[in-house]
């Protein structure tokens, strides 16, 4: 049993990602300027930059910054348009404080209110999960005092349900005023 064990955590080891941004190989093949865009496109802050360095100098490679920067603030351009802060939001996306401040206010806004419509929305799936949770209880449910219970928990979720849908509804009303 102790030698399985020893294996399947061996095994785990093996199988669980690392916390590198580059490996060895994509450190000495980069092209600073596209890994930039690539995050600036996804919003990514620039402490990305540090680990990406961190990971490179154990391959004895030194990024260069002045192109990964260039590409960066070309891709934070794109990533910048107060249009997709509102779409990051609904996919349930973060922001990392990216944009420059002229523009940061406005984007922080904007992509609050997505994310305001996508958790509500997270919280009736939520609910309707736990719903049904409970309808299956009680059809199981043998015994008056545990269906009487299972009841009170389907009304306690029902009242939940309403009201995350309440808040779901205002949340696209606020958002719905932005368009």
């Amino acid at each position: 049993m102790r030698a399985l064990y020893g294996w399947l955590t061996l095994l785990l080891v093996l199988c669980l990602p690392g916390c590198a941004t580059m490996s060895a190989d994509e450190c000495k093949l980069a092209r600073w300027n596209e890994v930039g865009l690539r995050d600036g496109l996804a919003g990514e802050p620039l402490s990305t930059l540090n680990a990406r360095t961190q990971d490179c100098a154990e391959a004895r490679v030194t990024p260069d910054t002045r192109a990964y920067l260039q590409g960066r603030d070309q891709g934070l351009q794109s990533y910048c348009r107060l249009d997709n802060a509102v779409q990051l939001g609904l996919n349930g996306k973060t922001y990392q404080g990216v944009c420059p401040a002229p523009l940061d206010y406005e984007f922080r806004r904007r992509f609050s209110l997505g994310r305001e419509v996508y958790d509500a929305r997270q919280q009736i799936n939520q609910r309707e999960r736990r719903r049904d949770e409970l309808e299956r209880r009680l059809k199981a449910a043998s015994k008056d005092d545990e269906r009487r219970k299972i009841r009170d928990e389907l009304e306690d979720e029902d009242r939940k349900t309403r009201r995350a849908r309440d808040r779901l509804r205002d949340a696209e009303w606020q958002l719905d005023r932005l368009r």
